[in-house]
């Protein structure tokens, strides 16, 4: 299952690179991310790492207000209309999602979509129901 390491970061010169800094000191490979705006100069970065565990822990270490969440990885064709696809399957089966952002893969014709959902256990079990794969670790983190 993915997990997302989320990090409340405030928007001021060098906040971010101190994660990067850490996550670069341990041999942590962003995969993708996203930083969204919240409020006050306070942001969230949120990231899929090649090992997330290993990320929650040194960045808690290192004081950084950091969290592990289970996120949905689903698997999408990369080219023209793949995401549309994509989505139109997981509305028909009435999951929705808070947050979302995606990854394509090198030398493959397919994409990760990442999506954070406010159940978690009732998304998989509508997803699985309806022959909507969740993808396993080793596709997530990059480990073809």
């Amino acid at each position: 299952m993915a997990k997302e390491v989320s990090i409340f970061l405030e928007n001021k010169v060098g906040h971010f690179e101190k994660v990067t800094r850490i996550l670069k000191m341990n041999c942590i490979n962003i995969l993708t991310m996203s930083v969204n705006d919240t409020a006050n100069g306070w942001g969230i970065l949120k990231m899929i790492v090649h090992d997330p565990e290993k990320a929650y822990a040194v960045l808690s270490e290192e004081g950084v207000s950091v969290a592990l969440r289970n996120v949905i990885a689903l698997e999408m064709v990369d080219e023209a209309g793949g995401l549309n696809d994509l989505l139109v399957k997981i509305s028909a089966v009435g999951v929705n999602f808070n947050n979302a952002y995606g990854r394509n893969i090198k030398g493959n014709n397919f994409a990760i979509l990442i999506l954070d959902v406010p159940d978690y256990g009732d998304s998989v079990k509508k997803l699985d129901e309806n022959g909507i794969s969740i993808l396993p670790d080793e596709k997530v983190y990059g480990n073809l």
